[in-house]
């Protein structure tokens, strides 16, 4: 009998959806969809207390919350249209709510691995079915939700060892550890470090997200 996974996805472009209430306030809305027998609920980060998006797709049922999300390159070896599924990240932001524990004596959940191995794979899978050369290992830097990296906060997140930029994995994807979900990123290449660009719609993952969802049930 073939298991059914309820994924999670966070991504960079709006997504129509429910909202839902948490001990934590009103989550974003979430879209619900199903993709080869899977159900999947799509949400992107917005104004809300991410502590209540988290909790609300945990909530709902979902064990894994995979970050689909378009980036900036930092390394020379990145052009646009290039696919990498990170397999570290540094976290630049500051001023969120970043842990489940606040309010509590206390609590820690380890970060290593960064992400689930299991997901990893998935993904790397997925990423094959949308690009020649996807790349399998690489440090996405977190910036600030609300804006893109400046030129020169891009040479530096370079040289503190990144390879490409993005918005939206913290805290989401440290919160959801809290919470015991697995979690992993595929990343879409559509601009260079310090520069504006489009993101990808969702619709342009999808074809990875099956290939990933059917590596999950091999």
């Amino acid at each position: 009998m073939t298991t059914r996974h309820m994924i999670a996805i966070l991504t960079d472009t709006p997504q129509p959806g429910d909202t839902t209430e948490t001990a934590y306030g009103t989550s974003a809305p979430i879209r619900r969809w199903e993709l080869a027998g899977h159900i999947l609920l799509a949400c992107t980060p917005g104004t809300d207390d991410p502590r209540a998006t988290v909790q609300a797709l945990k909530d709902l049922g979902a064990a894994y919350l995979w970050l689909c999300e378009s980036v900036g390159a930092l390394s020379p070896l990145l052009e646009n249209g290039d696919w990498l599924v990170p397999d570290d990240y540094i976290d630049g932001t500051r001023g969120q709510h970043y842990t489940y524990f606040s309010e509590k004596a206390g609590g820690y959940v380890q970060q290593v691995p960064p992400f689930d191995p299991t997901s990893r794979d998935a993904l790397l899978a997925g990423a094959a079915k949308v690009a020649a050369r996807p790349f399998r290992r690489g440090v996405y830097a977190c910036v600030s939700s609300t804006r893109l990296e400046t030129p020169a906060e891009a040479r530096f997140w370079e040289r503190a060892g990144a390879h490409v930029t993005g918005r939206f994995l913290s805290p989401y994807l440290t919160l959801a550890r809290e919470l015991e979900m697995k979690v992993a990123a595929l990343t879409a290449v559509t601009r260079s470090g310090g520069t504006a660009g489009d993101p990808l719609p969702l619709s342009a993952y999808e074809p990875a997200l099956l290939a990933a969802v059917q590596h999950l049930t091999m």
